[in-house]
Order: C-alpha cells, then sequence, then structure tokens
C-alpha cells in the first residue's frame, strides 16, 4: 500500500511539473441566463450544480490544467457585448456573441447555459373527480464555443407535461432532465476531461 501512494504522489507531481510547463486552458462558464420565468432558488441551485459539474476537472488545483474565470465578470462582458450587438442587428442570435465574447476574455472555452422557457400551472379537472392538473413547459439551451479549434456546439432541448399533478412533471424536474440532454449531446464533460 505504501509503494502504490509512494508512486500515486510521483505521479501527481509529474503531472503538476509537466502541466506548470504549459499554459492552462481558460474557461469561461456563464452563469444561467434567464429569458423567462426565474425558478424558484433550489432550482437555480440544482441547475447550476448541472453545469458546474459537467465542467469540473478533478485535482485540477494540483494539475492547474484549466484556469475558470469569475462567472460575474464574464457574464458582464457577455451583456455589453450583447447590447452592442442587438444595437447594430436585431436579429442577432446569442450563440453569435461567444466568438467575439472569446476574445474579449481570453477565453478558450465559452460555456453558455440558456433558460428560454420555463413555466408551471395548476388547475382542477372539471369532473367529479376534482384532482389536480398540472401543465408545464421547459425549453433550454447550451452554447458551447472551443476556440482553440473555433467549434461553436448549439444544443436545445425541451420538456412538457399535462396531467395529473406528480413531482415528475414539475418544472423544476423537467428543466433538470433538458440540462442533462444537452450537456450529453454537448459531450461537454467529454470536452473538458480531453484537456490535458
Amino acid at each position: 500500500m505504501k509503494k502504490f501512494l509512494a508512486a500515486l504522489i510521483v505521479l501527481i507531481l509529474f503531472a503538476a511539473t509537466v502541466s506548470a510547463e504549459s499554459m492552462p486552458v481558460r474557461i469561461a462558464r456563464l452563469p444561467i441566463i434567464f429569458q423567462s420565468t426565474i425558478p424558484d432558488a433550489e432550482t437555480c441551485a440544482g441547475l447550476e450544480t448541472k453545469i458546474e459539474r459537467a465542467i469540473h476537472i478533478p485535482l485540477n488545483g494540483t494539475l492547474q490544467l484549466a484556469e475558470y474565470l469569475p462567472p460575474k465578470d464574464s457574464a458582464q462582458t457577455l451583456n455589453d457585448l450583447w447590447q452592442d450587438m442587438r444595437a447594430e442587428n436585431k436579429k442577432a442570435k446569442l450563440a453569435d456573441a461567444m466568438r467575439p465574447l472569446a476574445q474579449k476574455l481570453d477565453a478558450d472555452i465559452i460555456v453558455c447555459p440558456i433558460l428560454k422557457q420555463y413555466s408551471q400551472y395548476t388547475s382542477m379537472s372539471s369532473g367529479w373527480h376534482g384532482e389536480t392538473i398540472l401543465t408545464c413547459q421547459v425549453r433550454v439551451e447550451l452554447i458551447v464555443y472551443d476556440r482553440r479549434t473555433d467549434e461553436l456546439i448549439d444544443k436545445k432541448a425541451s420538456q412538457m407535461y399535462h396531467d395529473s399533478y406528480s413531482l415528475r412533471g414539475t418544472a423544476s424536474y423537467l428543466a433538470g432532465i433538458c440540462f442533462d440532454s444537452v450537456i450529453e449531446d454537448s459531450q461537454l464533460h467529454q470536452r473538458i476531461m480531453a484537456i490535458r
């Protein structure tokens, strides 16, 4: 066991030395952009955690493979850039802002999660049962731009529910499914884990 631990420590130190010689990849993860109703704090925290986990690099503190740019600063830069772009072209899409944003931030990878629609309504059915009917719609988008390869990935997902009240039909639950879907479809985690 001692030999294994010694070998592991040597490997980590070697990797840290090698990575210290190369520049870390600069990752700008924007906070979730809400284009509709903002969910409750617990849902927001859960969705932000999904994105955080997707871009997490184990032992990054030691290996220094990536430098994570402050999300608030990145969001402010995007906001300023987006206002200028929209003033020039009302038909501009948020995905169009990723290349200029990467340039301004000097970021290698941009991760931009968007909650486009988030709605939840309850009503009573007209039958004698009087059960509660739940109607929910969620649409999300995840834009990932890799400046190193000039690759722009734009994935979207949506979920709807209209039936008897169920926790698996709530907008919060559907938003989680949508975020899992766009993270998987964009292969965000695999892209981050491929950083060496």
